[in-house]
């Protein structure tokens, strides 16, 4: 008589010896790319980041990995897999979301309901500058005062590509909801995240928004 609880050991024991397999290589392919700055099958990198994302989150954390790594990684692969179609959106169909929290705590920007924080060019952080930039290449720019203003902009602009700037964690988050949408976007990570006067390295942010086929 066959015993079904021995098959369905049999069948969990190959699953995880799969995973774990699996695990071994995406494992490898991260190392190697940390390594090299050259990305070997990000989209299989990619599915797997996903598919064990709190596995893996607790393992790196735990053997003392860098708090939010998985999520950079996920981030990195993501930039990578969406420069090609975001090279080919045009420039004015491309926007550029800022956290509210690169602001200095004496900023004088003054919150719209539709459109954000409105700068007003007081040169108290990067902002201004970057706003300049991007206006001369007609790309629009959104200091947004939490996620949820992000659909509102969205709904407003109606974006083809979408460049952000936030935490780790924001990030990977914002970047499953525009898989779900569709629109190619580009991430670029905080250097020092938190709630108020965070950084980041705005030449890096110029250099996102005008990527090109050229």
């Amino acid at each position: 008589m066959i015993d079904i609880f021995e098959i369905l050991g049999i069948i969990l024991t190959v699953f995880f010896l799969i995973v774990v397999l699996i695990l071994a290589i995406a494992i490898l392919l991260i190392s190697y790319s940390v390594k090299t700055k050259k990305v070997l099958f990000p989209g299989f990198v990619l599915f797997v980041l996903d598919f064990l994302y709190y596995p893996l989150k607790i393992l790196t954390e735990k053997i003392g990995m860098k708090k939010g790594y998985i999520d950079m990684i996920s981030n990195d692969m993501r930039n990578f897999i969406n420069y090609k179609e975001l090279s080919r959106i045009p420039f004015e169909d491309r926007i550029l979301l800022l956290p509210q929290c690169l602001r200095k705590r004496d900023c004088p920007a003054i919150l719209d309901s539709m459109k954000g924080f409105q700068c007003k060019n007081c040169g108290r952080c990067g902002i201004g500058d970057l706003i300049r930039f991007c206006d001369e290449k007609n790309i629009k720019v959104f200091i947004i005062p939490g996620g949820s203003f992000v659909k509102k902009v969205i709904k407003l602009t109606r974006p083809k590509a979408i460049i952000g700037v936030g935490c780790h964690i924001e990030l990977r988050e914002a970047s499953l909801v525009l898989e779900f949408l569709k629109v190619p976007g580009r991430g670029i990570n905080l250097e020092k995240d938190g709630c108020v006067e965070t950084k980041v390295n705005y030449e890096k942010i110029k250099k996102a928004v005008i990527i090109s086929e050229d």
